[in-house]
């Protein structure tokens, strides 16, 4: 039985998928996923990343607040070309997404001031 549902390409840098909780650790099993502070009962967001320079933030805080309405409380970073995979809690991956969103923002804002544009 396939065990992921449907896998999202999004234009942010980034392709989402869910996947069952209990079928983490066989699918990760090569880079060695620490699956113990992170609930895996139910359904998990697994968030594949190609290149980091070209993540788009705001998508990306989008699909994790629509996974958070959806019921999924884990999420699992993976970088496929570097075979590095963590998994964390999908509100702390918000609030981390949320904080560097926000002090991108800040940059821009600080570079136009100084600037004066």
């Amino acid at each position: 039985m396939e065990s992921t549902a449907k896998v999202q390409s999004i234009r942010g840098g980034f392709k989402a998928e869910r996947e069952f909780g209990f079928a983490l650790a066989e699918r990760f099993k090569t880079t060695d996923l620490d699956l113990s502070g992170v609930d895996t009962e139910g359904v998990a967001l697994v968030i594949e990343i190609g290149d980091p320079r070209r993540l788009n933030l705001h998508q990306l805080s989008r699909v994790l607040v629509g996974a958070a309405k959806g019921g999924v409380k884990t999420a699992v970073i993976h970088f496929p070309s570097k075979g590095l995979a963590t998994a964390v809690p999908l509100f702390n991956l918000f609030a981390m997404v949320d904080e560097n969103s926000r002090l991108k923002e800040m940059r821009k804002l600080e570079a136009a001031i100084r600037t004066g544009v």
